[in-house]
């Protein structure tokens, strides 16, 4: 079962980037997306595989009462997903800028930025320990935190979108979002291919939150932002 959720979850992530791609044609970050490989096709298929244990590790830790996960009303969902987000944002910043340093990037976290541009695999595109790494920092999460099922499905369902649009190739989101203080904050297609193009800056995920309080947002986001977002 969860191998099955996992290539799903790959299938329907890939389909949507393309998607992404028709629909988003004239505002596109890169001149073309990056060649499909077959050490990177590979890659990609363990990625899914070593997602499939981290759940069946998730689901055990559950049935063992060690993950406790809870039913409850709409608002405590959305709260306990804002919540799960934040803190995996962070989590994921400092895990992200850690993958950076010169010895760590060597042997681990380079053979994803071989994707300079992106395509529609590129989110899976992952060395094996990164993708073990970032499971394993969800499962810490879920074992200090009693979270809501409802909001646990919100969080994995925009972990894979803004995973998806990250590596899009493509800024769906409308310029004017550059103008509203809290949607300004929102990790951007934009603001994660400007990762890929210029590795030290834009470590975050799903918000520009903690590269702004750090110092690592790059100076040229919101112009290229605008540039991107605009047909």
């Amino acid at each position: 079962f969860f191998l099955f959720a996992n290539v799903v979850i790959f299938a329907s992530s890939a389909a949507l980037c393309w998607c992404l791609g028709r629909w988003f044609g004239t505002r596109r970050i890169f001149d073309r997306w990056e060649p499909l490989r077959p050490v990177e096709m590979a890659a990609a298929f363990g990625a899914v595989v070593l997602n499939a244990l981290v759940s069946v590790g998730g689901w055990w830790l559950w049935t063992h009462d060690v993950i406790v996960l809870k039913d409850t009303g709409f608002w405590r969902a959305v709260g306990d997903c804002i919540v799960m987000v934040l803190a995996m944002d962070l989590g994921m910043y400092v895990f992200h800028r850690a993958a950076h340093l010169p010895w760590v990037y060597r042997w681990l976290h380079r053979f994803h930025h071989r994707h300079e541009s992106t395509n529609p695999i590129s989110l899976f595109v992952l060395h094996p320990a990164e993708v073990i790494g970032f499971g394993t920092l969800m499962i810490l999460f879920l074992v200090g935190y009693p979270m809501s099922v409802e909001g646990l499905v919100g969080y994995l369902s925009l972990n894979v979108l803004f995973g998806t649009l990250g590596h899009s190739g493509v800024e769906p989101f409308p310029a004017t979002w550059g103008k509203v203080p809290l949607l300004r904050l929102i990790g951007t297609s934009t603001f994660h291919a400007e990762h890929h193009e210029h590795p030290k800056y834009n470590f975050g995920f799903y918000t520009l939150l903690w590269d702004k309080l750090f110092g690592t947002l790059d100076p040229d986001y919101e112009r290229r932002f605008r540039q991107d977002a605009t047909d």
